[in-house]
């Protein structure tokens, strides 16, 4: 028993709780903000994941999108 609780992912746990949300902004809003299109599917979904925690202000997504784009690689 203890091998099987200690072999799961809370993070993993944590997730299966929550309805999948979609991303406030589309590919092409992103691209067209300067986002590489390389970056846009990791940005997408870390806008998603934020939709569903929060309420975001639609104004401050562009800004938001960019500070998030320039920490991936």
């Amino acid at each position: 028993m203890a091998r099987f609780v200690w072999s799961i992912d809370p993070l993993a746990v944590s997730r299966l709780k929550s309805t999948p949300c979609k991303s406030p902004l589309t590919a092409s809003e992103l691209a067209c903000l300067g986002i590489p299109k390389r970056k846009i599917p990791r940005v997408e979904a870390e806008l998603a994941r934020l939709n569903a925690e929060t309420t975001l202000d639609r104004a401050l997504l562009p800004a938001l999108a960019r500070q998030i784009a320039d920490q991936f690689l």
